[in-house]
């Protein structure tokens, strides 16, 4: 039923009832938002048409549609859809990268599966979850930036509509890492910072160290004197440090120890005075019967300075012990600070032994500490070398530190090597040989990937895009594939009710064999053989000769030709016309008056198919015969052919006098089966 046309509204004319126009103006209004002609769009009037073309209502197509009622239109409830409850996902894994979070899942086990609804959440609670995305696949992409952590569930969502139940109660975490670059940055802004690293920049990069018994005003190399360098007073031993503004020497001193001691008072009139009168603790023992030989030698000195006890020691020990197997060196340095209970130590050991069996030690050992309010901090580090006899030798560095860092260039912003919380960052790494048990990789670029062995139990791809596949051999259960350009496809056995295509270009099939009870095409081409041929290439008949005149190959092999042949006239009369079809050499010299088909073929020859006189299509002439190109033939031709040579198609001919030709002439021709 044509779709009938709604007129539009005409307005309301203004020469009426001033009530009355106001009344057929609301009426207009009503009917143009039901239209849709006004207003939302979604307050519009819904056709009985709209609900049939939407497949929601039908139409009883048994009876006339009444106008005035309804009982010819029903819902459509032909198709009821399943309404089962999808299962609960499994497999859920959730892997984070460094700026993204991949998500996977095992595929939907039931029959009507729609799409995957994916849920995420800064918590554990399934509550406080978002939907993030719905797909189609089993796999997804989260990007969420550097050093994140979420919570994920899924749920599949049927054809339906219907959802099912998460694939859990608690979700799955991931988290990604952080940024590797600007973590690195801050530590070493942190570690640059620390006590001691100026000092260590100033020496490494600036700083040179001149001896010498007075002033010096250049360097050893007769350089310029620059700020920070050092001189060494070889007359007492004092150091000296260039001021910054590099016009005189400055004693060096401890800031430290300078404003700790500056204003106090303490036995001596100076500081080194008291440190003298601290000799007498120096104690040397030398106990011939032990072999053994220590000194010790210490200073303490303690003020008290706005209600605070200060306490500095600086402690020594050096002891050898010997006897006739074994010799022990040890040597015991400790700096000690104590300010309020809140107290700092340097402490270093030197050890070394050694047996007549070839048993050697070596170990020089640094330790510094803090402790304030129950809060304790220690750095340490070990050098050492021992060696056994019959054992070898052996070396080792060893740290202890909550950070640790090398740096190339005590200028530069970032060390390229630290070591922080447990954690190694690595500013550019180039290892030869690695053994990874888990890595996350950024982006990667692999010049050449080498795999023994890779057993794959589940493969999940978002998104793949593959240039080159080569598939020695693949057993696919299912396969879905939404586009595929496939340039060579060869299949054993494919099962023609499973192909629902719009489209399927018969020049792409190469079959021997295809059965079907109905096939539905728009346009079919087959291929044919022959052609068009002039007139010259056919060449001439001359007076009262009669000759077979080849014109087109047809085709080879047994089969059911069908075909025509349209032939048009030329520069004259040709006559006595009739068509052969051979699958040998035709005689093309037969001398006037010889009108036997049998006397035109050779021996070996054989004729498949033999037309009659071709009659004129204007009857008033008699004879069959072209004369000009007004004059046509159109014959539509079938045989059968059981051989398996090549037929050939001749035409028979004479002309009312000599050098007569036809204009052209047009052969097509298909085989099918022979069968």
């Amino acid at each position: 039923m044509p779709k009938t046309k709604v007129p539009a509204l005409k307005n309301i004319p203004n020469k009426i009832d001033r009530e009355l126009k106001d009344t057929l103006d609301s009426m207009k209004e009503a009917q143009e938002i039901r239209l849709g002609r006004r207003g939302d769009p979604l307050d519009r009037a819904i056709t009985l048409r709209e609900l049939v073309d939407s497949g929601l209502a039908k139409q009883l197509r048994s009876r006339p549609f009444d106008p005035n009622g309804l009982t010819d239109f029903i819902p459509n409830d032909d198709q009821v859809g399943d309404l089962t409850i999808p299962p609960a996902p499994t497999g859920l894994e959730a892997s984070g990268a460094f700026t993204e979070i991949i998500v996977d899942w095992n595929p939907a086990q039931y029959s009507n599966h729609a799409f995957t609804e994916v849920w995420r959440s800064r918590d554990d609670e399934i509550g406080t979850a978002t939907l993030i995305t719905t797909t189609a696949s089993f796999i997804i992409t989260d990007p969420v930036g550097y050093d994140q952590t979420y919570f994920y569930w899924v749920r599949f969502v049927s054809t339906s509509n219907i959802r099912g139940p998460f694939n859990q109660t608690n979700g799955t975490k991931a988290n990604t890492v952080e940024n590797i670059g600007a973590v690195m940055l801050q530590l070493s802004e942190e570690l640059s910072n620390l006590p001691g690293f100026n000092l260590m920049s100033t020496i490494a990069t600036a700083a040179t160290v001149i001896r010498s018994s007075g002033s010096p005003s250049t360097r050893t190399d007769s350089s310029a004197i620059q700020s920070n360098d050092v001189w060494f007073d070889t007359d007492d031993g004092q150091i000296y440090t260039r001021n910054s503004g590099n016009d005189a020497w400055v004693a060096a001193r401890d800031a430290s120890l300078v404003t700790l001691f500056g204003s106090t008072s303490f036995t001596g009139s100076t500081l080194s005075a008291a440190m003298a009168t601290a000799q007498g603790d120096i104690v040397t023992v030398t106990n011939a019967q032990s072999s053994t030989a220590s000194s010790l030698s210490s200073l303490t000195t303690t003020v008290t300075n706005n209600n605070n006890t200060l306490t500095s020691s600086i402690n020594s020990e050096a002891t050898t012990r010997s006897n006739a197997d074994t010799t022990l060196t040890n040597s015991v340095n400790s700096l000690n600070s104590t300010v309020g209970g809140h107290t700092s130590s340097i402490s270093t050991l030197n050890t070394t032994t050694a047996s007549h069996t070839g048993d050697l030690n070596a170990m020089f050992v640094l330790t510094v500490a803090t402790e304030s309010n129950g809060s304790k901090s220690a750095a340490g580090m070990v050098v050492g070398s021992n060696a056994s006899n019959g054992s070898g030798a052996q070396s080792f560095v060893q740290f202890q530190a909550d950070k640790f860092a090398i740096w190339n260039d005590t200028n530069a912003s970032v060390a390229p090597f630290i070591v922080s919380g447990g954690s190694v960052f690595i500013d550019s790494a180039r290892i030869q040989d690695g053994a990874i048990t888990n890595a996350r990789i950024l982006d990667g670029t692999i010049q050449g990937a080498k795999i023994g062995t890779a057993a794959i139990t589940t493969a999940k791809i978002g998104d793949l895009q593959v240039t080159t596949a080569k598939i020695q051999d693949a057993n696919i259960t299912t396969a879905k594939i939404g586009n595929a350009q496939i340039t060579n496809a060869k299949i054993n056995d494919l099962s023609a009710d499973k192909i629902d295509a719009g489209f399927l270009s018969a020049d792409r099939i190469d079959s021997n064999t295809i059965t079907a009870a109905k096939i539905n095409v728009t346009d079919l081409v087959l291929p044919t053989n022959g052609g068009t041929v002039t007139g010259s290439s056919i060449g001439n008949f001359n007076n009262n000769s009669k000759r077979y005149a080849e014109i087109t190959t047809i085709g080879t092999g047994a089969g059911f030709y069908q075909g025509y042949v349209r032939l048009v006239g030329g520069n004259g009369q040709v006559k006595t016309i009739h068509l052969l079809f051979s699958d040998g050499t035709v005689n093309t010299t037969v001398t006037s008056g010889g009108t036997d088909t049998a006397e035109l073929l050779d021996s070996s020859s054989g004729v498949v198919y033999r037309t009659p006189d071709i009659q004129h299509l204007n009857t008033s002439i008699t004879e069959s015969r072209l004369t000009s190109s007004a004059d046509t033939a159109n014959l539509p031709i079938a045989f059968r052919y059981t051989g398996s040579g090549t037929i050939k198609c001749y035409m028979f001919g004479q002309g009312d006098a000599n050098f007569r030709q036809i204009g052209s002439a047009d052969v097509r021709f298909v085989k099918f089966s022979a069968s």
